[in-house]
């Protein structure tokens, strides 16, 4: 057998071959890493939901009690349909500045590290891909 002196640079073909492995094994591993971060938020979800069916009818009562019993203090001075409007009013501008705040977390950027992989990887095979047509 006969030894070569040099080693040959990779053909086209090699290198395509090699990046097309390459880039069946990067969209298995951001699956797998979607995955997992998918997994993680629907617990953190799931754990959420379960502690607001606790805790909500409660809040409800105790936060509609208080209600009545503001207005009927201030029925004295504004007469019941008065003190009724403005403790709902005042409801109404609290849930709306709640409902802003839901809207902001909901905009929050899902997936960062997936995304954060998918960006880095896309910079290597635009490299991969600038050194294979360098080769001819």
């Amino acid at each position: 057998m006969r030894k070569h002196a040099h080693a040959q640079a990779p053909g086209v073909g090699d290198l395509m071959a090699r990046l097309v492995d390459g880039l069946g094994e990067l969209i298995s591993q951001h699956v797998a890493l979607a995955r997992l971060e998918l997994r993680d938020e629907a617990h953190g979800v799931a754990r959420v939901f379960g502690m607001l069916a606790l805790v909500v009818p409660l809040l409800l009562v105790g936060y509609a009690m208080m209600c009545f019993s503001v207005a009927f203090a201030l029925s004295t001075r504004l007469g019941v349909p008065g003190a009724v409007a403005l403790i709902g009013g005042a409801n109404l501008l609290a849930g709306a500045l709640g409902l802003l705040g839901v809207r902001r977390t909901l905009q929050r950027p899902h997936l960062p590290q997936t995304s954060e992989a998918v960006r880095e990887s896309a910079t290597a095979l635009v490299a991969e891909a600038r050194e294979v047509r360098g080769v001819h």
